[in-house]
């Protein structure tokens, strides 16, 4: 019984090691640099950071807003 629960979580681990090769969405999360943002990005961003934070202000959607004055110039 207890060998096929170690079987088991070895197993899982390694389909979650294949799930997601590199180069593929699912292993690209994570924050684009603002830097590199453009325009519609950065909008996006900002919606997903006011949904996400109940519309507060923080530094992050703070760097947006600045990044979206930039490119607007």
């Amino acid at each position: 019984m207890a060998e096929e629960k170690q079987e088991n979580k070895t197993e899982q681990k390694e389909q979650k090691k294949d799930a997601s090769p590199a180069g593929t969405p699912a292993a690209e999360k994570g924050r684009k640099k603002l830097s590199k943002m453009t325009l519609s990005e950065v909008d996006n961003a900002l919606k997903a950071a006011k949904d996400s934070m109940g519309g507060g202000k923080s530094r992050y959607m703070e760097h947006l807003e600045q990044r979206k004055k930039e490119l607007q110039k």
